[in-house]
């Protein structure tokens, strides 16, 4: 069974602050060119997306250096839904949650708070959002997973501590995730494939998770 976790995008599409709102302007009409063909403009951290290391690293890899294996682990869900609107999630939060660093290292790990759920549609969904504490960052890194997917924001804001430090240690960032609280624990993979441009610091995804059974 497939679980699509990716958001969709429109022109309703609520952008990172300070990032344009994607707009789609239509090039071709089935009417006057026999096709319907469309231009879209948005920052590639748009929507659902993955970070590369060079999105904060100076020397990080881009989109398309990484290894097509790291989209596609066994992932890991962190039940995170009691956390509140505007609260920190600090390493705390995730071993109360069951947070295992071994059994985290090369799997993609899964952060369920529910937030893009609700707020997907409006302004809250980059204001009064939960978001990782350092030291939950930290610990993350140390535990090495391939990937981190999360459905509220990685960092409270400017200078993007926890960017650095999660993408310092090469693990990729998926973000906007949705649906994420549906998963169980543990017992799936996902599958989380960026669109290959060439040198860019990140991508456009579709996420979907594989459930046993």
């Amino acid at each position: 069974m497939l679980v699509d976790l990716s958001m969709p995008l429109s022109p309703k599409t609520v952008p990172v602050p300070g990032h344009p709102e994607p707009t789609f302007a239509p090039l071709h009409l089935l009417e006057r060119d026999g096709l319907r063909n469309t231009v879209m403009s948005l920052s590639l951290h748009t929507a659902t997306h993955i970070d590369a290391p060079s999105h904060c690293i100076e020397d990080g890899a881009a989109i398309d250096e990484i290894a097509i294996d790291r989209f596609h682990r066994p992932g890991v869900r962190l039940d995170l839904t009691g956390s509140q609107p505007g609260a920190a999630i600090g390493l705390a939060e995730l071993d109360a949650a069951g947070f295992e660093p071994t059994g985290c290292r090369g799997a993609i790990l899964m952060l369920a708070t529910g937030w893009t759920d609700r707020a997907f549609q409006t302004p809250q969904l980059y204001g009064g959002n939960p978001y990782l504490a350092l030291d939950a960052a930290e610990a993350i890194a140390s535990a090495a997973p391939s990937a981190i997917g999360l459905d509220f924001a990685v960092d409270r804001g400017k200078p993007f501590p926890n960017h650095t430090v999660l993408l310092g240690a090469d693990v990729l960032l998926i973000e906007n995730v949705m649906r994420v609280p549906e998963l169980p624990a543990d017992g799936f993979s996902v599958i989380a494939f960026p669109i290959r441009i060439a040198g860019e610091n990140g991508a456009p995804a579709r996420v979907v998770a594989e459930l046993a059974g």
